[in-house]
């Protein structure tokens, strides 16, 4: 009976010793100084301009409500009919210079001349008079009565709910936006922020805007406009 072959077999290990482990973490780390800084001025310049391009769709919707119904959006308030009527502000008004929605901004606010102060909108009557929908009846929205041909105008967060229904920038907070401007006339708004620096700004030739404060919240002094505005 023929004997059995018998192989020894031998590996040869190789490990990183103590100064080339020290080594790769030194490059690696290098490389993440040096790659982290550049993905995160990537991501905050995709941020601002995505500001930027939401505040414009904002500007834009607010502007194609005004020409479907006659009126901007968050001047008409819904009956619990079903019908509408104008808001309080804005019944005793003989002339609104601009509207003005600070939804979740409250502290924001304009100089104006004697006789022309804004209306503001504090809460999110913008964004209601967006919806597609109105209030729940069983198991099925009725129109919303504001929107009454269910016009897609922007997208909305939470847009079934009245009380929630919000368009937020990349930082959660609203976006602020002029409606009923001249577009023939300059208007100036001046800001005074908590560290008590101001900021005017000047807008020419638009019938809305709006902006977002960007990263820095209120006390930004770099605001995020819509398109149009100079």
């Amino acid at each position: 009976m023929p004997s059995r072959a018998h192989y020894k077999l031998s590996f040869s290990r190789s490990a990183f010793s103590v100064i080339e482990l020290t080594m790769v973490i030194g490059v690696l780390s290098l490389l993440l100084a040096i790659v982290l800084p550049t993905i995160k001025t990537v991501h905050a310049s995709a941020l601002r301009n995505r500001a930027a391009a939401e505040a414009t769709a904002l500007a834009q919707a607010a502007i194609h409500y005004k020409s479907v119904y006659g009126f901007w959006p968050g001047q008409l308030q819904a009956n619990e009919d079903g019908t509408v009527k104008l808001r309080a502000g804005f019944q005793a008004a003989t002339f609104i210079p601009v509207i003005i929605s600070r939804a979740g901004n409250t502290t924001f606010k304009v100089t104006a001349s004697a006789g022309a102060e804004p209306v503001y909108l504090d809460k999110n009557e913008v964004y209601r008079a967006f919806r597609r929908v109105g209030s729940l009846q069983g198991s099925l929205f009725k129109p919303n009565p504001l929107n009454p041909k269910g016009i897609h105008f922007i997208d909305l967060e939470n847009e079934s709910d009245p009380e929630q229904v919000a368009r937020p920038d990349p930082w959660g907070r609203g976006y602020i936006l002029f409606m009923g401007l001249n577009p023939e006339s300059t208007f100036t708004h001046t800001v005074t922020f908590q560290n008590g620096a101001t900021q005017v700004t000047p807008v020419n030739n638009t019938i809305a805007f709006a902006f977002s404060y960007g990263p820095n919240g209120e006390n930004s002094t770099n605001f995020l406009y819509s398109a149009g505005v100079k």
